[in-house]
């Protein structure tokens, strides 16, 4: 306030000169009046000087000690003010307080802001991740692998299973699964409607249950755990047609949060369409590797898989046999009864191959009438048991092609072991295929074989 001096002195200053100058000009003529305002003007001196005082040291002063306290203020408590000022003091601190409280709230909603703005951006990039790594695989068994190392695990989700729906069986199986005990019992298959997980894939709708054992309805979920606690279950969505279900486990209840769910809903899109393209994806390999009338593997896949497996039985110095097969007379067949009954007689044999045959092992349409089998893990006593029992079986095929007549056939059979120390393992095939016309020479349904 630095102008209220001078306003005050002109002020108080031209009174004084006005009443003095009375009292000067009354002087002569009328003496009484002019003592009068002689004694005025001593008085306005006296009070101009006390109000002068009284103005600077209580009023001007703490006045400029609270500006300079406000315009310095740090957010905190103005210091105490006595006196006239004390309600403008109060009120600026009151309005200082409302101002501060004003400005944290906008500083903690900005940060709040940040904070769910870069938890977003972090998510986008979280699920583009998911969505790469998934839609970069066609193989059904390496998204089956990935999934728990890439996904599930990026997300913090460790504890999960993936049920898929199996059309052939009617029933939820499961494809992919980590967390729990390892000596649980493995996901058993649903029918659509059993359980949280078959009533989520029947309706399409998701399941949230924070704490199991307090919903009397989850006391069967789709496993045969005992720990799970918390348990979120969404349906794997493909096209408008539901695939499947993801079901995510804790062993603690309220672990999941209703926030998670529109996040499980949008990876559980990008699995069901990965997962959905890699079934197809399989599908047509396997139509690419199978004979279509036989369906067993055709010429070029069955030399892949002995690649495979002569590799495989070196590494882990494992004994291996291969066994060529060649039908009896089958061109006399075809001449007689025709391609259609020779089409037959080939899926019979195929047939037949299939009922004596391991899971593990590879058996294949060589060509023409030709067929060729891998036997994994065999040595030769084995070797000799397996084709005996195919030779038996094939015997045994009657096949009726006309009222009065049925078809029989036999087959020459040649096969060949490598052991752990073989050092013609490579040679395999074309011992077997030797092997089996040397059997053909000597007659039909002959079997030959030989350790190399």
């Amino acid at each position: 306030m630095p102008g209220w001096r001078a306003i005050f002195s002109f002020f108080w200053g031209g009174l004084f000169a006005l009443t003095l100058l009375l009292a000067l000009l009354l002087n002569g003529t009328r003496r009484e009046r002019a003592v009068f305002f002689s004694g005025a003007a001593a008085g306005e001196a006296i009070l101009a000087i006390g109000s002068y005082i009284l103005l600077e040291r209580h009023v001007v002063r703490p006045v400029e000690r609270l500006r300079k306290d406000v315009a310095a203020g740090d957010g905190g408590v103005l210091p105490a003010t006595e006196g006239p000022l004390l309600p403008l003091a109060e009120a600026i601190s009151a309005r200082l307080d409302r101002s501060v409280s004003t400005l944290r709230e906008a500083v903690r909603a900005r940060e709040e802001s940040q904070a769910s703005l870069e938890a977003g951006v972090q998510y986008l990039r979280t699920i583009a991740e998911v969505s790469t790594a998934v839609a970069g695989t066609l193989d059904p068994e390496e998204l089956y692998r990935i999934i728990p190392e890439r996904v599930m695990r990026r997300l913090d989700l460790n504890d999960f299973c993936i049920m898929l729906y199996n059309e052939e069986r009617n029933k939820l199986v499961a494809k992919a699964s980590a967390g729990g005990d390892p000596n649980d019992a493995t996901p058993p298959d649903l029918s659509p409607g059993e359980g949280i997980a078959g009533k989520v894939f029947l309706t399409g709708e998701a399941a949230w249950v924070p704490d199991v054992k307090e919903s009397p309805e989850t006391h069967y979920f789709g496993w045969l755990r005992r720990d799970v606690r918390s348990l979120l279950c969404v349906p794997l969505q493909s096209k408008g047609k539901c695939i499947g279900v993801l079901m995510l486990h804790h062993v603690k209840p309220n672990a999941f949060k209703p926030e998670l769910l529109p996040t499980m809903r949008v990876l559980a899109s990008y699995l069901a369409i990965a997962m959905e393209n890699a079934e197809l994806f399989g599908f047509v390999k396997s139509l690419a590797e199978k004979d279509s009338l036989t369906l067993l593997y055709n010429h070029g896949s069955f030399h892949e898989k002995l690649s495979i497996e002569l590799e495989r039985a070196s590494r882990y110095n494992r004994p291996m046999a291969v066994i060529m097969m060649d039908l009896d007379g089958f061109k006399e067949i075809n001449d007689t009864y025709g391609h259609i009954t020779g089409d037959r007689v080939l899926a019979l044999v195929a047939g037949a191959l299939g009922a004596h045959l391991r899971k593990t092992d590879i058996a294949a349409r060589y060509g023409g009438d030709e067929f060729a089998v891998i036997l994994p893990e065999t040595d030769l006593s084995s070797a000799a048991v397996i084709a005996g029992r195919i030779a038996e079986g094939i015997a045994a095929i009657r096949m009726d092609v006309e009222r009065s007549s049925a078809v029989s056939f036999t087959a020459s059979i040649g096969y060949a072991v490598c052991g752990p120390e073989s050092t013609a393992r490579d040679q395999i095939l074309d011992i077997a295929d030797r092997l089996m016309y040397d059997s053909k020479r000597r007659g039909r349904g002959g079997v030959l074989g030989m350790q190399i």
